[in-house]
């Protein structure tokens, strides 16, 4: 029987009380088993309009029968039934429910996408699933959520950019690092020639991330950064010296076309499998809409992520 997280969040109305009824119901359905959850956590808002308030976050994690849409609809039912109105992206809301992974499935159509696109850069998803499913590995690349919370932790925050046009990297880049006031690596002109100059192959996986001419890979160790291009990264996603490198990028970003009419919630895709490090796919059709996101991931990976209960038995 497929196990399943799924995260809670709510920064509108007696916050506690909604999470509190949609954990309730959740657990006492049916086809849900083993039901667990975190401790209740208080967030700062992550993008979206000014002048919202905290959130109260948390996570659930139950094994099932049911399909990964089979569950999502049942989300979508207590978010009605809760009052959630969805008007403006990350605008303030009663209540929000994620599926955020479903046992070993990758892929998804154009209403859920599993395991979720961005999860990775939620540490407010993150530390909560450190409570009730420490040893559960994404199914991508292998990495515990343990792992990967220690290792975002580790230092300060750091992306680089891979797929996609050099020339869209580099003017996200730029934009983002205007934005922030964070250091930035260009990415030279990749060959004109598909060889495998600009690729760099980990675990079966070919990534295109290594540019052609060489690059100055100068990035502080003491402050946020951002590369429109990545380093060589280790063939091992066990090596112990990566955790604490600070030349090495938190999480790597892979840019994914997509259609406007199909941008939120992203269309159909099919993760990658096999790669050594740790990301999350970034739909750039409308680049402003990129460069939010981008931001946003800034601000989650280093979010106070502060527990409000003791345990996870406040529902």
């Amino acid at each position: 029987m497929p196990y399943c997280l799924v995260s809670f969040g709510s920064n509108l109305g007696d916050r506690q009380a909604l999470l509190a009824a949609a954990a309730k119901q959740l657990s006492q359905h049916s086809q849900i088993h083993d039901f667990r959850t975190s401790r209740l956590f208080t967030t700062p808002p992550i993008g979206g309009p000014g002048g919202q308030s905290a959130f109260l976050n948390a996570v659930a994690a139950f094994r099932t029968d049911a399909p990964a849409r089979e569950v999502l609809s049942w989300l979508q039912g207590i978010e009605q039934e809760l009052g959630r109105q969805r008007k403006i992206r990350w605008d303030a809301r009663s209540i929000d429910l994620d599926v955020v992974l479903y046992g070993d499935l990758m892929g998804g159509g154009s209403n859920l996408i599993v395991p979720h696109p961005r999860y990775t850069a939620r540490m407010f998803v993150l530390e909560p699933a450190c409570d009730v499913v420490p040893n559960w590995q994404d199914p991508r690349f292998g990495w515990t959520i343990e792992r990967l919370t220690k290792h975002l932790r580790a230092t300060p925050p750091s992306l680089a950019l891979i797929g996609g046009e050099v020339a869209v990297r580099n003017r996200l880049c730029e934009r983002v690092a205007d934005r922030l006031e964070i250091p930035w690596v260009a990415a030279p002109p990749l060959a004109d020639s598909p060889g495998l100059a600009g690729n760099v192959a980990l675990d079966g996986v070919l990534y295109r991330t290594a540019p052609v001419a060489p690059v100055q890979w100068d990035v502080p160790a003491d402050r946020p950064w951002i590369a429109a291009c990545a380093p060589p990264l280790p063939k091992s996603s066990l090596s112990d010296h990566a955790a604490d490198d600070f030349h090495l990028p938190r999480l790597l970003v892979r840019l994914q076309q997509t259609a406007a009419e199909h941008r939120w919630p992203a269309p159909h895709q099919i993760w990658p499998t096999g790669g050594a490090w740790p990301e999350y796919r970034l739909e750039i059709d409308d680049e402003q809409w990129a460069v939010e996101e981008l931001v946003s991931a800034f601000d989650s990976l280093q979010c106070t992520v502060q527990p409000t209960t003791e345990g996870g038995h406040w529902y």
